[in-house]
């Protein structure tokens, strides 16, 4: 069996990580129009006694959720989210998505990359004795 810190078999891990990392970049360096942020939907009463509301029945609208300047900004949409915007906010989540997935790819290129690099690294002690 072959230990999984042969530098054969992480060389092979890199190369495979780098690719898919590749893949993914390519994604990343051609993107859509998007909008930054979240939608969600919010249900409340509006305090009108006779109002469906008030049997439970709450009004819901969408609302757009970003941060601005350090702090949550929540900017109404309306009753009903435009197609348009919620195609864009999707690309934005997925953009966001593969961003990270890049981040952590980095990362573990890098990780792999240390212990191949550990798997060769001496003291001068060592290197001497063995020359």
């Amino acid at each position: 069996m072959i230990s999984p810190l042969d530098p054969s078999n992480l060389r092979k891990r890199i190369v495979e990580l780098d690719d898919r990392r590749r893949d993914l970049l390519a994604q990343l360096l051609r993107p859509s129009p998007m909008v930054i942020g979240y939608l969600y939907k919010m249900r409340r009463r509006c305090g009108s006694p006779r109002c469906k509301c008030s049997r439970g029945e709450l009004h819901s609208s969408w609302y757009l959720s970003r941060r601005q300047e350090g702090r949550t900004k929540l900017t109404y949409v309306g009753r009903v989210v435009p197609q348009w915007l919620g195609e864009r906010v999707g690309r934005y989540r997925q953009y966001q998505k593969r961003l990270a997935a890049m981040r952590k790819m980095d990362a573990e290129i890098s990780r792999l990359l240390n212990q191949l690099r550990d798997e060769k690294v001496q003291t001068l002690e060592q290197a001497t004795k063995r020359r």
